[in-house]
């Protein structure tokens, strides 16, 4: 097998830009951390200790709890789930407290109704102040069953204080269940299912999250070429919060909304499909935004980024 070789230079950079459904998210780093698909250092920088020999396991596990966020930020926003839902453990139908038990059940649930219903999920597991497990999530339904839930006192039917309503799923025999529909917040909803995973968060069955595997799992990316320069973007941009990531890299993140009002736009000569797009106040996969003239052009994948959505850095993208 041949291989292919190039410097750091020419496959990595220090910022790239993540493309979700919804929004688009630019990161950018003190350091060339991320590179070109396909490319493989033939050495590490730094030295990895075998799993669990780490000198610093706090340190290590909170690591591991970033990166599982942010993986279930990217499979939340990449998916369109259409019901938020939570799930109890009854202490009638199960051992609560014995992760192996719970972790069996729920596997030939899980493994059942996306087979048979097919149901999609995402869905952290959780323990209660006094140890017992719990599950919140986002999921696609299939044709998994539900029904409204209602006072038990009164019979009428549930709903959030926005006035969403709210379904039980009956075919969760093994506690409560709650089913809301995700409504237009569809962004907070993800980080608020993201948040589950906190500092005093701990592994159960071994994983931070649980998802069916017909799942998009991670978004499109686009390095930019020659980078940004860090100190320059975070002193344009004081709101946007700094993380740090290992030894002394730090990241920023500055996010986009695709769903960019478009105004005093003339689309008479688009495609009818493209007008139509426009005129609702979003910029079609395709095309790019011009924000100085207004004009919305076909510009293909690499000449806006993202799906040609605008962006400041657009001129910049290199490649995906």
């Amino acid at each position: 097998m041949a291989f292919m070789s190039a410097t750091l230079t020419d496959v990595t950079s220090n910022a790239r830009i993540k493309l979700y459904p919804s929004c688009d998210v630019l990161q950018v780093a003190n350091s060339p951390i991320f590179r070109m698909s396909g490319w493989e250092p033939r050495k590490r920088a730094y030295n990895v200790p075998p799993k669990g020999e780490g000198k610093n396991p706090e340190r290590a596990a909170e690591v591991s709890r970033t990166r599982a966020r942010s993986k279930v930020r990217d499979i939340a926003l990449c998916n369109p789930f259409t019901y938020f839902f939570t799930w109890t453990l009854s202490p009638d139908e199960i051992d609560r407290y014995d992760a192996e038990v719970v972790k069996r059940k729920l596997t030939t649930f899980l493994r059942n109704k996306t087979y048979r219903n097919g149901f999609r999920y995402l869905l952290v597991p959780e323990l209660h102040k006094d140890g017992a497990i719990h599950f919140h999530g986002l999921c696609m339904l299939g044709d998994l069953r539900t029904e409204r839930a209602r006072n038990a006192h009164t019979g009428e039917p549930l709903s959030t204080d926005r006035g969403q309503p709210i379904y039980n799923m009956p075919d969760w025999k093994y506690g409560y269940s709650t089913c809301i529909p995700i409504d237009e917040n569809y962004e907070a909803t993800c980080n608020y299912v993201v948040k589950y995973i906190t500092k005093d968060s701990e592994k159960i069955f071994g994983k931070w999250y649980l998802s069916s595997r017909n799942l998009i799992k991670t978004p499109d990316t686009e390095l930019i070429d020659g980078g940004v320069d860090f100190y320059e973007f975070t002193a344009d941009h004081p709101e946007c919060p700094v993380f740090p990531l290992y030894q002394d890299v730090q990241m920023t993140v500055l996010k986009f909304d695709n769903r960019k009002e478009v105004t005093a736009v003339d689309t008479g000569s688009m495609d009818p499909a493209v007008s139509e797009s426009v005129q609702r106040g979003s910029c079609p996969t395709g095309y790019a935004l011009h924000a100085a003239s207004g004009r919305v052009e076909n510009s293909g994948r690499a000449a806006g980024y993202g799906n040609g959505r605008y962006s400041p850095y657009a001129s910049a993208v290199l490649r995906q």
